[in-house]
């Protein structure tokens, strides 16, 4: 991928010490394909094309405006006259604009519990490392940096888990010990949560913290669990079928019929109005389609790369400490 961040990682696990450079595709360390607009440039985001839905909305536009005009020619050579009820029609128009409206409403909402739950995420995982590092003895060196190490590949299996699918790569270089382990769950975040859970209990074990300190510790991994399945549940679960299905239907059976209606009073203007009335309502329908699944890497979507990323860049300056 371009814009490559680099972020090098260095670990002492079981006395071999370790220096890792993080690129893509290991932990695909890009700029962020979310666009910053200043809100006060007005005509820079009227004229903007790149992040809109123009791009998805024009074939659409094309299609129509060839059976308007394919319509008007008829009508022309033919002479015969088609005409449909404007008030019908209008009345049908505003019943679909208000179900479109509920439809982005609803992607909104999915995209913005997303981002809340992304900030839950990486204020468990940060909260965990600053517990963990409070009470790992100082000269427990290499044991602190294997919970870093446990903690990073977290976030990297949590991020790809919400793309494409966890693998090897996505989970940084865990050694050949910690890999082992992890590979007897299916389930690899839940498993990375449980090693983590299990290296930090030894703390009570060895006597470097008392049981009831314990507990918070406990407590930021159950927000982690929390967050992931939060997140799981949002990416795993889209809109009803039936739903998206009914206003597809209903959209293309408005957008077909409308011309019959506009050509009597416009003539050949028809295909201005249809131009217009596909990209408004097209184009909310695609505000939608694009935010209803807000983790991946459209223009649109939110920044999960650089959310992990700097949750892995403050794990290693912790360790650094």
């Amino acid at each position: 991928m371009a814009h490559c961040e680099k972020i090098i990682l260095t670990s002492v696990v079981h006395g071999v010490r370790w220096r890792k450079i993080l690129t893509a595709p290991d932990v695909y360390f890009e700029r962020s394909p979310m666009i910053n607009y200043q809100s006060d440039k007005r005509l820079k985001i009227i004229f903007a094309y790149t992040g809109t839905v123009l791009p998805r909305v024009l074939p659409y536009v094309f299609v129509m405006m060839l059976w308007s005009l394919a319509l008007i020619l008829f009508f022309e050579f033919t002479g015969l006259r088609f005409e449909m009820s404007s008030q019908a029609h209008s009345i049908v128009g505003v019943a679909l604009g208000l179900l479109l409206v509920f439809r982005t409403n609803t992607s909104y909402d999915r995209y913005w519990e997303g981002r809340k739950q992304l900030g839950s995420l990486c204020i468990g995982a940060r909260n965990l490392m600053n517990q963990a590092n409070a009470v790992i003895p100082e000269e427990e060196k290499e044991y602190r940096e294997q919970i870093g190490m446990l903690l990073a590949a977290y976030m990297g299996a949590m991020r790809d888990d919400l793309r494409d699918g966890i693998t090897l790569k996505s989970m940084g270089k865990l050694t050949g010990q910690l890999h082992q382990r992890l590979n007897q769950h299916s389930n690899k975040l839940n498993g990375l949560l449980s090693m983590l859970n299990t290296e930090l209990r030894l703390g009570v074990r060895k006597r470097w913290m008392h049981p009831s300190e314990f507990n918070p510790i406990v407590q930021s991994i159950a927000d982690l669990q929390a967050a992931t399945h939060a997140l799981r549940r949002i990416r795993q679960t889209p809109l009803p079928f039936a739903y998206v299905n009914q206003l597809k239907v209903f959209m293309g059976i408005y957008f077909v019929t409308l011309p019959f209606v506009l050509i009597p009073q416009f003539g050949y203007m028809t295909l201005v109005i249809m131009a217009f009335f596909i990209y408004a309502l097209v184009g909310i329908e695609e505000i939608g389609l694009e935010i209803e699944d807000p983790f991946g890497d459209d223009p649109n979507d939110l920044p999960i790369v650089p959310l992990t990323n700097g949750v892995i860049k403050d794990i290693q300056d912790v360790l650094e400490r």
